[in-house]
């Protein structure tokens, strides 16, 4: 039985501002949905998924097939930067929760992201690096800036990419919902024996980590499971922080927090998205290959922020 669309909470005062503020960015660098930029910058018209030459995409086809889904694929051309989007949206309910998939060797991130579509609406944007971590030396998470000054910030952005920012955030116009992302990580960090360079173990200035409630399966506690929120303040005097905080953990998540200053800011979407006050923000980081985590993860988060499947099922294994 179908049920009700997508639930998204009404954009606050900062949202707000910061949509206004994205929409004169994309206005500025012409950045476009559905049409070409001065040969720049391009999305196709509407495909099936099976015309998508993506392995990403490939590998999910039998979930794919027959569902609602529109295949676009979207070109960015900045400098010497050719970059290549793969995009997934649900054709009825378009406007549902928007996620981005910046790494290229992050599997398990890409199949959540096809789980989450499918089951909540919305859609998934992950960027092509040929199966690679980085494309032409640069991360495709530490790429985003708007401005020459703003991108010196940074020491892992190669050059100012206010086209490639501008793309990959445009799809966010006119949805009320928060900015997502789905990122994998090796196991630990590499201050404490491990290989990953992110866990619930590392501490830094900028960096608060509050462990989740023990329910829901117990791989939610390792410590390379985690939602990732950034903003502008210390997370101890924002209620609206605390509060996110501590309805994820809640939920069993662990989370983990950046206060996003000129000096932590490092070109990533997260810290864009917090400097520039465009709206609340969440990654979804779970260990290399733990599928199955990362999916429970996003049927917790979403849950947490209210936002119902769009259809009614069975009882969700991973919600009880």
């Amino acid at each position: 039985m179908t049920g009700g669309p997508c639930r998204v909470g009404p954009l606050d005062q900062a949202s707000l501002l910061g949509s206004i503020a994205l929409a004169a960015m994309i206005a500025l660098v012409g950045c476009s949905s559905g049409r070409q930029d001065a040969g720049q910058t391009g999305i196709s018209a509407c495909m099936d998924p099976v015309e998508a030459r993506s392995a990403d995409i490939r590998r999910n086809l039998g979930a794919l097939r027959g569902a609602p889904i529109c295949y676009r694929r979207q070109t960015v051309s900045e400098g010497p930067f050719q970059w290549v989007f793969h995009v997934l949206e649900h054709t009825k309910a378009p406007k549902g929760p928007f996620w981005v998939v910046p790494h290229d060797n992050e599997n398990a991130a890409f199949d959540a992201g096809v789980h989450a579509v499918l089951t909540y609406g919305g859609g998934l944007l992950a960027v092509d690096s040929s199966g690679n971590r980085t494309r032409y030396g640069q991360d495709p998470n530490r790429n985003f800036s708007r401005s020459r000054s703003e991108s010196r910030l940074c020491s892992g952005q190669r050059r100012a990419a206010p086209r490639y920012t501008a793309a990959i955030l445009g799809h966010y116009r006119g949805r009320s919902g928060p900015y997502l992302a789905l990122h994998n990580n090796r196991n630990g960090h590499a201050g404490n024996g491990g290989s990953g360079n992110l866990s619930m173990a590392l501490a830094g200035r900028s960096i608060t980590s509050w462990p989740g409630a023990a329910v829901g399966s117990p791989a939610l506690r390792d410590e390379d499971n985690l939602v990732f929120m950034a903003d502008r303040h210390p997370p101890g005097t924002d209620a609206n922080t605390r509060r996110r905080i501590a309805a994820l953990n809640r939920a069993g998540l662990n989370v983990m927090h950046k206060e996003v200053t000129d000096r932590s800011f490092d070109c990533s979407m997260s810290d864009f998205v917090a400097r520039h006050r465009l709206g609340d923000y969440y990654n979804i980081e779970a260990e290399l290959g733990a599928r199955r985590t990362q999916i429970e993860m996003v049927d917790r988060l979403m849950a947490s922020i209210g936002i119902r499947p769009l259809r009614r099922a069975a009882a969700n294994p991973f919600l009880d």
